[in-house]
C-alpha cells in the first residue's frame, strides 16, 4: 500500500545523510535536482535565506498540475522567507492517474528526506488544481503533515483521500472567478460538519496559483494552528495577528468586499476562541450580517451558485453529448445558449458576471482535456467539433 510506504518514509525523515546533503545556494530557485532511483525525475528546491544545513527544518512539498516545478516553488517564496520553509516541488508529478503521482512522490520523499535534515513536526504539502487534490490524497493517506494548502481545488472523488479524522489543519485558497470556486465552498461546509481544523480564503483572482500574499496569509493561519495545538501560543503573539487580521475586515467593508469582510469575521471567531475575549466581535458579526449591504451580496452569491449548477449540469451534459457523436452536435444551439450567457455579464449583478466567467472556463477546460486525449486516440470528427466549440465559447460580443 501507498500509505503505509509512505509513513515508513516519512518517519526517517529526521536521520538524513551527512555525506549525501543537498549543499545548494541559499535565496535562490533550483528547477532541477536528481531524484534518486530515477534516470529521468527531478525537482525544483529553494533554500531560504535562515537555513542551516546541519540543522533539522520546516519544509513544504509542493505538486504543480503541469509539473512545473519552478512555478509552484516561487509561489511560495515570500512564505519561505517568513518562516524558514524549505520548498520542493516534482517536475513530474502532474494531472494524471494517482498510483503514478504516489510512485513519483515516493522518490521525492525518500530523496529529500535522506539528503536533508527535515522537522518531522513542520512538515506542509501543498498544491493547485489537480495538485491540490493529490496534496490533500497524501496527507489523509499519511497523516503525517501538519497543515495542507490546497489551491484551486478540492478533493479527489476517492474517499480515502478525503480528511476525516486526520490530525493535520487544511486551509483551502480560491479566487471568486474559479472555475472551482462553487466546489471550495461546498467542502468548507463538509469541513465544518465533520469538526476539521480549516479555513477558506477567497479573494479576486482567477483559476491560477494565488497571489503570493494570499499564500503567506494561509501560512500565518497555519503557524497560529502550529502554537495552538502545541500550546505554545504567548498572549502577545496572539494580540499581534488578532490586530492584523481585524484590520483587515475594515479595509474589505471600505472596498465593499462584503462577503469577504464577513469570511474574515468568522475565521477570526474560529481562530482566537478560547484565546482571546471575542463576545464583542461576534456580536459585531452578528449585527454586519444583518446589515442590507452584506445581505444584498450574500443573497447575489447564492443565486449565481444556484443558477452556476443548473447550466453547468445543462451545458456540461450537452458538451459530452456531443463530443461522444459529434455528427449530431447543433452549434445554432450552442450560439443561443451562450449567447443567453454572455448576455448575463452585461447585468449590474457582479456576481452574476463571476459566474459566467467560471462556467464558460469549466466548459473550456474540460474540452481542452478532451482535445488532449485525442492525441492519443484520433478522432478527425470529434478535435473539430471542440476546436469549433472552443473558438465559438470566446467570440467576442
Amino acid at each position: 500500500m501507498f500509505s503505509k510506504h509512505l509513513i515508513c518514509l516519512i518517519c526517517l525523515c529526521t536521520i538524513g545523510s551527512a555525506q549525501a546533503q543537498i549543499k545548494q545556494e541559499k535565496s535562490k530557485v533550483y528547477d532541477s535536482i536528481p531524484v534518486m532511483g530515477s534516470d529521468t525525475e527531478t525537482f525544483a528546491l529553494y533554500l531560504p535565506e535562515s537555513h542551516v544545513a546541519a540543522e533539522p527544518s520546516p519544509i513544504i512539498f509542493i505538486f504543480e498540475p503541469a509539473a512545473r516545478g519552478s512555478v509552484g516553488v516561487s509561489s511560495f517564496i515570500k512564505a519561505s522567507e517568513r518562516y524558514g520553509y524549505i520548498l520542493v516541488c516534482s517536475n513530474d508529478s502532474k494531472n494524471g492517474p494517482y498510483d503514478r503521482n504516489f510512485d513519483i512522490a515516493n522518490r521525492l520523499f525518500d530523496t529529500v528526506f535522506t539528503r536533508i535534515l527535515i522537522k518531522e513536526d513542520e512538515m506542509y504539502v501543498a498544491g493547485f488544481s489537480g495538485g491540490s487534490r493529490l496534496a490533500s490524497a497524501i496527507a489523509s493517506l499519511t497523516n503525517r503533515f501538519v497543515g495542507v494548502i490546497a489551491c484551486g481545488a478540492g478533493f479527489s472523488g476517492t474517499q480515502e483521500h478525503i480528511p476525516s479524522t486526520q490530525d493535520y489543519a487544511y486551509v483551502g485558497l480560491c479566487g471568486d472567478r474559479d472555475m472551482n470556486y462553487s466546489e471550495m465552498l461546498g467542502n468548507t461546509d463538509y469541513l465544518d460538519l465533520m469538526k476539521f481544523n480549516s479555513t477558506l480564503m477567497t479573494y479576486s483572482g482567477e483559476h491560477k496559483w494565488p497571489p503570493q500574499r494570499q499564500l503567506v496569509r494561509a501560512f500565518d493561519w497555519l503557524h497560529l494552528q502550529k502554537l495552538k495545538k502545541n500550546g505554545a501560543l504567548p498572549l502577545d503573539t496572539a494580540l499581534k495577528h488578532y490586530t492584523s487580521d481585524y484590520a483587515r475586515i475594515a479595509t474589505f467593508i471600505t472596498d465593499q468586499e462584503f462577503l469577504l469582510a464577513s469570511e474574515e469575521y468568522e475565521r477570526l471567531i474560529q481562530t482566537y476562541n478560547g484565546l482571546l475575549a471575542i463576545d464583542s466581535l461576534k456580536a459585531q458579526h452578528k449585527t454586519f450580517k444583518n446589515s442590507k449591504d452584506y445581505k444584498k451580496q450574500r443573497t447575489a452569491l447564492d443565486n449565481a451558485l444556484v443558477l452556476e449548477g443548473r447550466l453547468k449540469t445543462k451545458l456540461g451534459g450537452r458538451l459530452l453529448t456531443n463530443f461522444k457523436k459529434p455528427d449530431a452536435s447543433n452549434f445554432s444551439w450552442w450560439e443561443k445558449e451562450l449567447d443567453k450567457l454572455n448576455k448575463l455579464r452585461t447585468k449590474e449583478d457582479s456576481e452574476l458576471k463571476k459566474m459566467v466567467y467560471r462556467l464558460k472556463f469549466s466548459l473550456y477546460v474540460r474540452a481542452y482535456s478532451w482535445k488532449n486525449t485525442l492525441m492519443h486516440t484520433p478522432s478527425e470528427k470529434q478535435s473539430e467539433f471542440i476546436d469549433r466549440f472552443i473558438a465559438l465559447l470566446y467570440l467576442k460580443k
